[in-house]
């Protein structure tokens, strides 16, 4: 597949130059959770825009390198109905992917003149002034949406597994602000159809409030003891489920979100998957609570 070596060099740039921006703040761990995804996003999404761009421009001339940047910055920026906060970093690999691409492409060239400076001038150009402006666009929706959520949440030292949170539940009370971070004041219970096995504890809390934080990489988790005192989590020691909606009886959505929590098994492995029968209890906790709200799907 001649899109699969910039599907690989895109996620090393990206992955590489995440790592070492943030290598201060413990950023190593970044580059394989980094590399992954982005490979995964340029190789099912990436590599069929840049096929779909390659199309679409097959018989211009001029002006082609402009049009064909602009459709991959386009497409990446276009994420943000889907990824919301996270879209500025799909606008990078789209810009990297092309640039590659075009490289690549001109280093088949065959002739004398396959590395003709003006080429690259003409690229480079192109790339910055495509990128400047998808990503003010990206930087102006950004700021529309007001303020950003972000999120700590405060966990029953010692728990380990599935953490869900409904948003908009009537009759509870709203969430509470401390500084810049919304407080989430995690609470331990016992699902009746998990009873006597090894996964009936489960953490929940329910809020009257609408809106959640999608700032995952800016919450915090912390494990609070008795006395209130308080001990971070890393980021290897959660797992995000993610999570979505539900429509009750009457007719009114309620959203979620879902994550994993762990202080026995903190490591890129659980971070990136996640514990199965975690997994397994954060799906009998949905179906519970359908059954017992009359929630349906």
């Amino acid at each position: 597949m001649n899109k699969l070596k910039p599907a690989i060099y895109t996620s090393l740039i990206l992955s590489t130059f995440l790592m070492i921006f943030t290598i201060l703040d413990g950023g190593i761990w970044l580059f394989p959770i980094v590399f992954t995804y982005s490979f995964a996003g340029n190789l099912a999404y990436g590599a069929p825009v840049s096929l779909l761009s390659d199309w679409l421009t097959r018989k211009l001339v001029k002006g082609r390198l402009f049009i064909a940047a602009f459709i991959h910055a386009f497409f990446g920026a276009i994420t943000y109905f889907v990824i919301d906060g996270f879209a500025w970093i799909a606008v990078i690999c789209a810009i990297i992917f092309f640039f590659i691409d075009e490289w690549l492409k001109r280093k088949k060239t065959p002739g004398p003149h396959r590395e003709n400076k003006r080429f690259y001038f003409t690229l480079g150009s192109v790339v910055c002034a495509v990128a400047i402006v998808m990503l003010g666009v990206n930087w102006i929706s950004g700021n529309d949406q007001g303020e950003i959520i972000k999120n700590r949440y405060l966990i029953p030292e010692g728990y380990e597994g599935t953490i869900v949170i409904f948003y908009g539940m009537p009759d509870q009370p709203s969430l509470e602000k401390d500084g810049e971070f919304t407080v989430i004041p995690i609470e331990i219970e016992s699902l009746p159809t998990l009873m006597r096995t090894d996964i009936e504890r489960y953490g929940i809390y329910q809020t009257s409030t609408q809106d959640r934080g999608y700032s995952i990489n800016q919450n915090q988790y912390f494990y609070v003891d008795e006395e209130g005192n308080r001990t971070r989590l890393e980021g290897e020691c959660i797992h995000h489920r993610g999570g979505g909606d539900v429509t009750s009886s009457d007719g009114k959505e309620i959203v979620y979100d879902q994550f994993q929590v762990t202080n026995s098994a903190c490591g890129e492995e659980f971070s990136l998957q996640g514990n199965e029968r975690y997994s397994a209890q954060g799906r009998e906790i949905g179906k519970y609570y359908n059954d017992q709200q009359g929630l349906d799907e």
